[in-house]
């Protein structure tokens, strides 16, 4: 962990937003990769718009966010968030190790975010979403868990391709 004296806060803020948007973009080519290819299902952005939307009417929790009735925009909050979290979780990544981490990526910190953040779906969207606590409440919550884990070790995988490719644009 460094301390980044040499770059504003402006350019900071940019290369996280950037990191961000990579690694998320990662994930996502990687998920519809395996849609293809493993038929896997695509995850449905419009039910994270839905519960978000809802928090404008005091409603943060959901017996079934899927049985709730549709908002204007869901799908477009949904996958405006997803990115916004990426790039949360970046900042998350560049607070901690420092805007020098580009100078040499590595992936122990980019994977100690990734799993720390499980707790965001585990703790806060799932039970928000009527699914309860690490999908306590689905079919198969070892799935669930399994699934939030492993999209959370892509995208730190993405976090270290995009250090790559930011590296040669900080200079420190």
């Amino acid at each position: 962990m460094s301390q980044d004296t040499s770059i504003s806060h402006i350019q900071k803020l940019g290369f996280a937003i950037a990191l961000g948007i990579i690694a998320t973009l990662f994930l996502d080519l990687v998920n519809y990769a395996q849609h293809l290819l493993m038929e896997k299902p695509l995850t449905r952005y419009e039910f994270i718009g839905r519960w978000v939307l809802y928090f404008f009417e005091g409603q943060f929790y959901h017996e079934s966010i899927k049985a709730a009735a549709t908002k204007p925009g869901e799908l477009l909050i949904g996958w405006v968030g997803h990115y916004a979290i990426g790039i949360a979780f970046a900042m998350i990544l560049l607070g901690i190790w420092g805007v020098t981490w580009l100078e040499r990526p590595r992936f122990v910190p980019a994977l100690v975010v990734g799993i720390v953040t499980c707790a965001i779906p585990y703790f806060i969207m799932q039970p928000g979403m009527g699914n309860g606590v690490a999908g306590m409440l689905t079919p198969n919550p070892v799935a669930v868990q399994l699934k939030v884990l492993i999209s959370h070790v892509i995208f730190a995988i993405g976090l270290t391709v995009g250090g790559y490719i930011l590296g040669p644009f900080y200079r420190g």
